[in-house]
Order: C-alpha cells, then sequence, then structure tokens
C-alpha cells in the first residue's frame, strides 16, 4: 500500500467516527474511491480544487446533485464512476448520493478530522 493510499484510509477511518449516519455506504465508498486525492477534504493533485465547503460552492458543487453528477461523469483528472468504464469501477446511483452526502456533510463541518 502505498503513503498516500494509507493516509486516505486512516482520514477516511477517522472520519467514520465522526458521520455514523454515513458509516454504512458514504464513508466506505469515500474510502474506497476519493481519499487518496481528497485525505482531509483536500486534493493532492490540484490544491485549488479541493473539497471544502467554499470550494465546492464556487465551482458549482454545493449540492448532493451536483456531485452526483461529477461522479458519475468525471472532469478533468477527476475520473467518472459510471458508464463506459470497468465494472470494478463502477458505483451505483445510491453508493453515488450516499458519498455526495457524506463529502457536504463533512465540508459543512470544515472537514474536522
Amino acid at each position: 500500500m502505498r503513503l498516500g493510499q494509507l493516509a486516505g484510509a486512516a482520514a477516511a477511518a477517522a472520519l467514520s467516527l465522526h458521520s455514523p449516519c454515513f458509516a454504512d455506504s458514504g464513508v466506505a465508498v469515500f474510502e474506497a474511491k476519493c481519499a487518496a486525492c481528497h485525505v482531509g477534504g483536500g486534493n493532492v493533485l490540484n490544491g485549488g480544487k479541493n473539497l471544502k465547503l467554499e470550494v465546492l460552492q464556487k465551482n458549482g458543487y454545493g449540492e448532493p446533485d451536483a456531485i452526483v453528477a461529477l461522479l458519475r461523469n468525471g472532469k478533468g483528472q477527476m475520473p467518472k464512476y459510471q458508464g463506459a468504464i470497468p465494472p470494478v469501477s463502477r458505483l451505483t446511483d445510491e453508493e453515488l448520493e450516499d458519498v455526495a452526502k457524506f463529502v457536504l456533510e463533512q465540508a459543512k463541518a470544515g472537514w474536522q478530522v
């Protein structure tokens, strides 16, 4: 396991303790698909496109539906999680909704980990 993956997994595990309502799916999806790049709400590839509330809102992702659309279709370096991709990488609509709600919940809380 790479150091970034290890740090992401540790952060996601800590986040799961703070958001029990999303512990079943949102945290699990975040840990598996998002935490390596977005540990603590940041962005290791492009710091200006992080998951902090003000940045999400500025970029048009202040609502769960907008985040779901981004996850579904991808954009730039952000991969897509539905469509013409290997089945192992795909997420269900429910998983997309759960992780979007989790991200917004954490963003509103300031990503306190």
